[in-house]
């Protein structure tokens, strides 16, 4: 060590150093990454349905089709007329 430089053991330190960080690092990722895998709330606990409508609202509408007739046109509001004096 006697022949080393000031600058070669500086640079062995950084290195070290560079070294406990990178490892600390990755450490205290890998823990926050397994609570945050553990600790999900989004996780899915069973298995996923298929989104619809409810089977009585289903009904309606099939039933509701079957009638004929059952929607009436829109009320016009009357026409609108101008008198002269």
């Amino acid at each position: 060590m006697a022949n080393d430089s000031r600058i070669d053991r500086a640079r062995a330190r950084a290195r070290s150093a560079k070294a406990v960080i990178a490892s600390g690092t990755l450490l205290i990722f890998g823990v926050a990454f397994v609570g945050a895998k553990i600790h999900a709330p989004g996780h899915p606990k069973g298995k996923p349905k298929p989104l619809g409508a409810p089977q009585s609202f289903k009904r309606a509408v099939k039933q509701s089709i079957a009638q004929g007739g059952v929607v009436q046109p829109a009320i016009q509001p009357p026409p609108v007329g101008t008198a002269t004096s």
